[in-house]
C-alpha cells in the first residue's frame, strides 16, 4: 500500500481524502508547512499531495519535489490554470477537487515512474556494455603499443586467449590489463 502525505486542515483531509477509494492509499496528515517539511525529511511517502489552500502550499510543493517525490496540488477551479503555470516549473502536478481529474494525474505518474524504471534498466545494460567495451578497447591498445599488433590481431588474440582459457572476452581483457599495464 502506497503512503502518501496529505497536507491539509483536518476538514479538508477528510474531504480530500474521500476522493480517493477506500484502502488504496494509506495517508498520513500534516497541517502546517513546518509539520509538512519534517515529515518529508523523517519519511519516504509515495506521494505528497497538498491543498493549495494551506498556508505555505507552494513552498511545500516545491521542497517536496526537489526531494523527488511526485507532488500534487489541489487547488480551486477558477484559480487552477494560474496555479499549473506556477507549479509545472516546478515539476508538480496539479488539479482540482474532482476524483476522475485526480484519478487522471496518479495515472499519469504511474506511467511516468514505469517508464523511468525502463529507461533505467535500459541505461543500466548499455553501461554495463560500454564498459565491457572500454576494456577490450584498452586492452587492444596495449597489445598494439607493446607489442606492436593491428587491432584485428589483438582482437584475435583476445578471443584465442579467452577461448584456450575457457573463460569471457572481458575476463581475457581484464588479465591482458594486469599482464601489461
Amino acid at each position: 500500500m502506497e503512503t502518501v502525505l496529505l497536507v491539509a486542515e483536518q476538514s479538508k483531509f477528510e474531504e480530500i481524502k474521500k476522493l480517493f477509494y477506500p484502502g488504496s492509499y494509506a495517508f498520513l496528515r500534516a497541517s502546517s508547512e513546518r509539520e509538512a517539511k519534517g515529515k518529508l525529511l523523517d519519511l519516504s511517502p509515495s506521494f505528497v499531495i497538498v491543498d493549495f489552500e494551506i498556508q505555505g502550499a507552494k513552498e511545500i510543493s516545491i521542497f517536496s519535489a526537489m526531494r523527488e517525490i511526485d507532488t500534487l496540488v489541489l487547488a480551486p477551479g477558477p484559480i487552477i490554470f494560474h496555479i499549473r503555470e506556477i507549479m509545472m516549473n516546478y515539476g508538480v502536478y496539479t488539479s482540482s477537487l474532482n476524483r476522475e481529474e485526480i484519478e487522471s494525474v496518479l495515472t499519469a505518474i504511474r506511467v511516468s515512474k514505469q517508464r523511468i524504471r525502463k529507461i533505467e534498466e535500459k541505461n543500466k545494460k548499455l553501461l554495463e556494455r560500454f564498459k565491457r567495451e572500454k576494456l577490450l578497447t584498452e586492452a587492444k591498445c596495449l597489445l598494439a603499443g607493446k607489442r606492436g599488433m593491428s587491432e584485428a590481431e589483438a582482437h584475435s588474440y583476445i578471443e584465442k586467449k579467452a577461448m584456450d582459457r575457457r573463460i569471457s572476452l572481458i575476463d581475457a581483457a581484464m588479465s591482458i590489463l594486469r599482464e601489461l599495464a
